[in-house]
Formats: C-alpha cells, structure tokens, sequence
C-alpha cells in the first residue's frame, strides 16, 4: 500500500460516517487522515474579496470540525485538514492520485431526499484511480457486539484486485470473508427441459469458477476463514441481500467508457444504490 487515507468531508450525515469509518482504516493502516473540502469558488483577491473570505472561512470551520470529529474517534491519529479551491468531484479525483484509500459519503448536502447515491459520490465512483469506500449516511458506524464478515462479489471476469482487497480487509479487521458468485442458467439451457442436465452440470460450473478465482489469493492468507457461495440470482439482487449481513461489500470496478464519458457496470451501480454496508470498490483493468 501506498499513500494515506482522504475523506471528502462537507458535513452531512453520509460524510460524517465517511469520517468515522475513514479514521478507522487509517488507524488499521497506520497512516495519516486526510479530510478535504472543496470549495468551489474563483479567488478575485484584495481586501474587497469579502464574499469569497466568508466562504473560505465557512469552509475552513467545516472541514475543522470533520478533522476534529476523526480526532475524537481515535485519538492520537494524524489528521490533516484540507481545503482545496476546485469542483468536488475533481478535488476528489485528483485525491485519488495521492491516496491509498478514498472515502466519501453516498449524498451530500443539498440533494434530492429520494436519491441514494447523490451528483458527486456518483461520478466519483467511476472516476477514482484508487479504491473508494462509499458510506450511506444511515449506516452505523459505532461498531456492533455481533461481528459480521466482509463480502465480497466474484464474477467470471478478472476480479483479483478486489479480492486481494477483500481479504486484506478481512485479516485486518480479524473478520471472516463471505465470497459470494451468483449464477444463472443460460438461456439456451434454461429454455430446454432436460438440455442443460444432460450436457452441463451449471452449478458445478459456477463453482469451480468461484473455487478457481479464490485459489491464487487465498494461499496468501492461510488464517482468513472464507465461505463459498454459489446462487441463483442476479448478481446485484444477490449481493445487496447479502449486504445485510455484513461488515463491508468489496467489489471490482469494471469501468465502462460510453457517451457520457466514464461509468459503472450495471451491477456496481446497483449495489451502490441498494446495499445495506459501507462498498469498497476496487478499479480493476483501465
């Protein structure tokens, strides 16, 4: 790992559990925590600039209060208090160039009440050139009696990096790890009664999919306990089930370039909308 650990912080519910969670991964790292608000505003200078002394000193007094707020969690962590003049979702972007680990809540201040992931946690998570961790402002973050495992999502695509991710998490956090592949019949098979029984057994398939994805990074972490499971499900349904029971969600981002610049597979974009604990995802490939 390189780099530290940077939080977007401008005071709402979502990045105040960004902090809380942010400070904790920087203590598990034992690195410093960044916590950065960006002010999008055009210095004009002078004395005269009153407006523009006001915003600053407003953000000043926000971003003082989420590094005081990581102070009070876990006390003794290096906190850094950071205000960038730039758009957030570039001052987050550029963050990711530095950081180890990002993190940001889902939605921020001003957003629809409806919406569950808000205009810049969005784009930023599908811009980030390092791993971002996306909090929901009504997760928990005190922490519960009943410890619960890291999930992570396997597809029949290259997931490493994820799950190298997933079982650093896991040791660090003394956690077991919930490996999760979900499956369904193709549609030739499914549309043939007795086709897919008689040339494929596809739940055998999907296991040794799963079984051969874990091999190479389990060996690394002999004292992880893994769990494999294989379902019958949309990927996203079944993963954001899964989400309910469990500390943390890791999954691959698959980055897609369409019309509209960079975006998310359908999949991550769903879980990140519906998921019941905090996602850590993971860029993989371009």
């Amino acid at each position: 790992m390189h780099g530290h650990v940077v939080v977007g912080f401008d005071g709402s519910p979502g990045a105040e559990r960004a902090v809380d969670l942010a400070a904790d991964e920087a203590v598990r790292r034992n690195t410093t925590l960044e916590v950065l608000y960006a002010l999008e505003w055009v210095e004009l200078g002078g004395a005269d600039d009153r407006f523009g002394q006001q915003l600053r000193a407003d953000a000043r007094d926000v971003v003082d209060r989420g590094a005081e707020r990581a102070r009070l969690r876990r006390p003794g962590l290096s906190v850094l208090a950071t205000v960038e003049l730039a758009n957030a979702i570039d001052a987050l972007e550029f963050a990711s160039d530095r950081a180890a680990l990002l993190a940001v809540g889902s939605r921020g201040l001003g957003g629809f009440a409806g919406l569950l992931m808000g205009s810049v946690s969005l784009p930023v998570s599908a811009t980030t050139r390092c791993p971002l961790l996306v909090v929901h402002p009504d997760q928990d973050t005190a922490g519960g009696d009943t410890p619960k495992p890291v999930l992570v999502g396997i597809s029949d695509v290259d997931c490493t990096p994820a799950l190298e991710a997933a079982f650093h998490q896991a040791q660090a956090r003394a956690l077991p790890l919930h490996a999760l592949h979900a499956w369904r019949y193709p549609a030739m098979a499914a549309g043939s009664a007795g086709y897919a029984p008689a040339m494929y057994d596809w739940r055998e398939v999907a296991q040794t999919t799963l079984t051969a994805a874990l091999e190479p990074v389990r060996a690394k972490y002999p004292d992880v306990v893994v769990t494999e499971e294989v379902v019958i499900d949309s990927p996203a349904h079944a993963l954001t089930n899964a989400s309910s029971d469990a500390e943390l969600v890791v999954l691959a981002a698959h980055r897609n370039t369409g019309r509209f610049g960079p975006n998310l597979g359908r999949v991550t974009h769903a879980v990140l909308h519906h998921a019941k604990a905090p996602i850590l995802l993971v860029p993989v490939g371009k």
